[in-house]
């Protein structure tokens, strides 16, 4: 069996997500009430990630928070949300 760093899985997901939604990671952080930095972190397969902050995530993508660890194919995403 294959396994996966769940760091990955999670920080692809969360981008992707925020991508669909429209947010930059300073706008995902002010709803979450976290750093930019943070948001950052978690994208780029840093730190640990309590499941309390996970599911607060999820609850501003407007997603299942089992969405944020399940191992998904995700379409090549542009580097910046279109910033307007």
């Amino acid at each position: 069996m294959k396994t996966t760093n769940i760091r990955k899985v999670v920080g692809a997901n969360v981008k992707y997500y925020r991508f669909l939604i429209g947010y930059t990671q300073e706008q995902l952080a002010e709803k979450c009430n976290l750093s930019p930095r943070y948001i950052s972190d978690i994208e780029n397969y840093n730190g640990n990630i309590p499941i309390d902050t996970l599911e607060n995530i999820a609850k501003y993508l407007k997603i299942e928070p089992y969405l944020l660890i399940k191992e998904q194919k995700h379409p090549h995403l542009p580097k910046r949300v279109n910033m307007k």
